[in-house]
């Protein structure tokens, strides 16, 4: 076993005596098997719509996801949230289309936080430049339960970032961006531009990209997440 995930159990102990609120107890408890093969293993792929860029100032807005069951994409547990921000969209409707009227009847961030960690138990998160997504789940997590959440992530940006470098390959970070890596593989391009829709481009985009590295029957979680750091 390996430092890193040795500390993550440490981390998710740590957290898990932290933690109040039944769900958040629920998700911490419930860790991933990492030696399972990727075919056999649960994964929730995640993207989030904010206000801009930035955890401390910006504000989620919508959250979608869709399950990788093994092997499969499940469209029946997909979800699309939105979100009240406190302070409205801005401009930010420009980059997104979503506007304040369309978020007139949206959950509370704490509500769609509930939501997703309820929908993530047991599974690895995998996101498109993950670390990002991460920063505000984390601020969103420091300002409701008062700590930050263990979270496991599979990213496709670095995983793709990894292979065109071993292929010798010398590339514009645009074409990183998660349509024009889908695009590489023969995948649809998303007409719409939101979080659902970019969470399931994520989703074809990582079962491209474990094909194209060995298969999922070979492949374990861990060696997958290894392409991914």
């Amino acid at each position: 076993m390996s430092t890193n995930l040795t500390f993550a159990k440490l981390n998710r102990m740590l957290l898990g005596i932290k933690a109040k609120q039944p769900h958040v107890k629920d998700y911490i408890a419930k860790r991933c098997d990492f030696s399972s093969s990727f075919n056999k293993a649960q994964l929730l792929c995640v993207d989030l719509e904010m206000t801009g860029l930035d955890p401390k100032n910006h504000e989620v807005i919508s959250i979608g996801w869709v399950p990788i069951i093994n092997g499969e994409i499940i469209l029946s547990q997909a979800r699309n949230l939105m979100v009240t921000p406190q302070k409205g969209v801005g401009d930010s409707a420009t980059i997104h289309g979503i506007h304040d009227r369309d978020l007139t009847d949206a959950l509370s961030l704490e509500e769609g936080i509930e939501q997703l960690l309820q929908a993530m138990q047991g599974r690895v998160l995998v996101a498109h430049h993950g670390a990002l997504d991460i920063s505000f789940l984390q601020q969103a997590a420091q300002k409701i339960y008062g700590h930050k959440l263990p979270f496991e992530l599979i990213d496709t940006l670095l995983i793709e970032a990894k292979r065109l470098s071993r292929q010798g390959e010398h590339f514009d970070k645009q074409l990183l961006r998660l349509y024009p890596s889908c695009k590489r593989y023969g995948l649809p391009n998303g007409g719409a531009h939101n979080a659902l829709a970019d969470a399931l481009a994520t989703a074809q985009l990582l079962l491209a990209q474990v094909a194209a590295i060995g298969g999922g029957n070979r492949l374990t979680l861990k060696e997958i997440m290894k392409y991914s750091h």
